[in-house]
């Protein structure tokens, strides 16, 4: 049986709208099969296949790195120490609510609060069904408020912060690789603990940042193709042939 490998980020770990890409010839108009396109060709799952493990794509469009150690603390326990985690951090400036009526998470990002999802095999947080969820706008309300009262730097870093330093004491406490990606704004100014394992060396290694200098094409919410994924997988791999996880 193949190790696993939990895939933790926000939408460019899950591929967000890469089916846009018109060089791709990509003519599935079923909504979810879309999704699920971009869920199978992220950057962090063809790298984990690239290592021999099979996805798990935990990733959430809008996702924010609480989320990220919330799951991470949820499904530690499915993993042995043959198993890997890739996490693709995100940017600082985020959270999430619990939302009462449906009985789950979701982002605090305007365009992913307000709507309904179900599971799926490959994009396992759920997908957006295009309904909207009860008192939506209260929620919207909420995140207002929210991001004017928390969204600062000073808290948004030290947020980052913690949420890396927890999921990586986890995950070397139960002996489980964990590999640290940033799809963008990373935290280069702090002196990492030696069980963090970070491939990146400098702002350039960043998933957009690598995607923008390489001239990778993208969509207008600025998510790139597959071409972009796969090249920044390469590349990752690369760096971690001539490295020891």
């Amino acid at each position: 049986m193949a190790t696993k490998c939990l895939i933790l980020g926000c939408s460019h770990a899950n591929g967000a709208h890469m089916h846009l890409d018109p060089d791709a010839g990509y003519t599935q108009r079923n909504f979810v099969r879309q999704v699920e396109y971009g869920a199978k060709n992220s950057y962090p799952v063809l790298l984990a296949e690239m290592l021999g493990h099979y996805p798990l794509n935990y990733s959430i469009s809008g996702g924010s790195n609480d989320a990220m150690l919330r799951i991470g603390l949820e499904q530690i326990n499915t993993l042995s120490s043959n198993d890997a985690i890739i996490a693709c951090w995100t940017g600082m400036d985020r959270g999430e609510i619990w939302h009462e009526e449906h009985q789950y998470w979701r982002p605090i990002n305007f365009s992913h609060l307000t709507h309904q999802v179900v599971p799926n095999e490959f994009s396992k947080t759920g997908i957006n069904i295009g309904l909207l969820v009860d008192r939506g706008q209260e929620y919207v309300d909420y995140a207002k408020q929210w991001l004017l009262f928390e969204g600062n730097y000073a808290r948004s870093y030290n947020n980052k912060l913690k949420n890396m330093l927890a999921l990586n004491s986890l995950a070397h406490s139960r002996g489980i690789k964990l590999i640290n990606l940033d799809s963008f704004q990373a935290i280069w100014d702090f002196n990492w603990p030696d069980f963090v394992y970070r491939p990146q060396k400098s702002v350039n290694d960043e998933f957009c940042s690598f995607a923008i200098n390489n001239n990778f094409p993208h969509e207008p919410d600025g998510h790139f193709f597959r071409p972009a994924h796969l090249s920044y997988a390469e590349y990752i791999y690369s760096i971690m042939q001539d490295t020891t996880v």
